[in-house]
């Protein structure tokens, strides 16, 4: 399991890991907005949350589109 972890990781480019670790850091504040959106509310409200996510993940994926469509355009490596 872990050789293919790490076949997948050492096959990308360089700006290809950046942009994980980009997505990963943006879903960890995602997560930390819906925790402290529950414990303010003191409520776990679903259509909320499923809103906020909706719209967060919508506007990093469109984002992130971009972003790699640029970088392929752009960016020149050896």
């Amino acid at each position: 399991m872990f050789t293919e972890i790490n076949y997948f990781y050492t096959s990308l480019k360089d700006w290809q890991k950046a942009m994980m670790f980009s997505f990963i850091s943006y879903s960890i504040i995602l997560f930390g907005l819906i925790v402290a959106i529950t414990f303010i509310l003191k409520d776990f409200k679903f259509l909320l949350v499923f809103g906020l996510s909706f719209v967060y993940m919508g506007t990093v994926i469109v984002l992130m589109v971009i972003s790699v469509r640029i970088f392929k355009k752009r960016l020149i490596e050896r």
